[in-house]
């Protein structure tokens, strides 16, 4: 994911608004629920309650809504 994508899905997610990235090494989706813009790493919680930190630029931005998205 380029800087720009980055700094909006915190932007999102800040607001409180669903914002959600993959992790394609590991294949995993998560919904972001906080990012550090000094250390570049998007916060995340996936669909099975696990906390994620990944590097930003290790991302895709995906899009999904909040009924294709379990919540816990």
């Amino acid at each position: 994911m380029n800087r720009d994508r980055f700094d909006y899905v915190c932007l999102e997610a800040e607001g409180g608004r669903d914002a959600f990235v993959r992790h394609p090494s590991t294949n995993e989706e998560g919904a972001v629920v906080g990012c550090s813009l000094t250390a570049e790493h998007v916060f995340t919680q996936t669909a099975g309650g696990e906390r994620r930190c990944w590097d930003y630029n290790e991302c895709e931005e995906i899009s999904r809504n909040s009924k294709e998205w379990p919540r816990r």
